[in-house]
């Protein structure tokens, strides 16, 4: 009976947490009522996907740091409960994420989970995804994406880089990354170039809504198609747009953009074939599993 009103009380308490309040409007909004809101916005909105899931790690294990010692790891208490005897592993995983969000080398380079069966591996990268999808829910883990946009992408990308320099002088941050071929359209074509009335909205991460969270298992490793990552040409509207080349032609249904803002599991990569691999490595700025 104990543990039935434990589990009751976690159930109410879970209830009365605070929701993660949407957001939408358009740029001009989003720079004075988001961005300039708090000192600390800058910086957290202009994360990439390693900050970002560093900062979760730090988040869900308490905010320690991974080389203090005697301290918990970075995302012990995510994996508590689930994973055990894997500290040295755990440890090695948090290591990556902080070289990486300190803007290592080491972010350019996959991180390949390698081990027996039954060996943790899909249970660390299920416990990210569930960090991950709980963290963007939060006040401190709030991510903001171009509205419509297959990527996800972020609000800052539509800063004119003429404007940029006075962006870091301002905010203290740099604004990094180019505007998708999508969103560059849909600039042009709806707005009229004027990139402060593209809509903003609110992104919160979630696998099932193919939203920041992804996974990708070919069925045949050896023919597996570069399509079902980063999509394909879609005839049908080739047709209606009249050219290959116009990015509202192309499918953007592959796994590396629902993935994109956050994390792409690959299960059973290392079967495919090398020409595959190597187009893979260079396909999106997500971690890979």
């Amino acid at each position: 009976m104990a543990h039935h009103q434990q589990f009751l009380d976690s159930l109410h308490a879970s209830g009365q947490c605070p929701r993660a309040e949407p957001w939408r409007g358009n740029f001009s909004q989003f720079i004075e009522q988001v961005l300039a809101a708090e000192p600390g916005a800058p910086a957290l909105l202009a994360r990439n996907s390693h900050q970002y899931i560093w900062d979760m790690l730090r988040w869900s294990g308490a905010g320690h740091n991974a080389g203090d010692k005697g301290c918990a790891q970075p995302g012990s208490t995510l994996f508590s409960g689930e994973l055990f005897g894997l500290d040295e592993a755990l440890g090695r995983v948090a290591a990556y994420f902080q070289a990486a969000a300190a803007g290592s080398e080491v972010g350019r380079r996959l991180l390949l989970l390698l081990g027996p069966p039954s060996g943790g591996k899909s249970t660390l990268v299920i416990l990210l995804k569930r960090g991950l999808e709980e963290y963007s829910r939060t006040d401190d883990g709030a991510l903001y994406a171009i509205a419509g946009c297959p990527v996800h992408e972020s609000p800052l990308h539509l800063l004119p880089h003429s404007l940029r320099g006075a962006f870091r002088d301002t905010y203290g941050v740099t604004a990094e990354g180019e505007l998708c071929p999508h969103c560059r359209a849909r600039l042009e074509r709806q707005h009229g170039g004027d990139f402060l009335h593209m809509p903003v909205e609110r992104l919160l991460l979630l696998e099932a809504d193919r939203c920041g969270v992804g996974t990708y298992a070919p069925h045949d490793p050896a023919t597996a198609d570069m399509a079902d990552l980063v999509g394909s040409v879609d005839l049908s509207k080739v047709a209606e747009v009249g050219d290959e080349g116009d990015p509202r032609a192309w499918s953007w249904s592959g796994a590396v953009y629902a993935a994109s803002r956050g994390l792409l599991e690959m299960i059973e990569i290392l079967k495919a074939k090398r020409e595959f691999l190597q187009r893979t490595a260079s396909s999106t700025e997500a971690p890979y599993w």
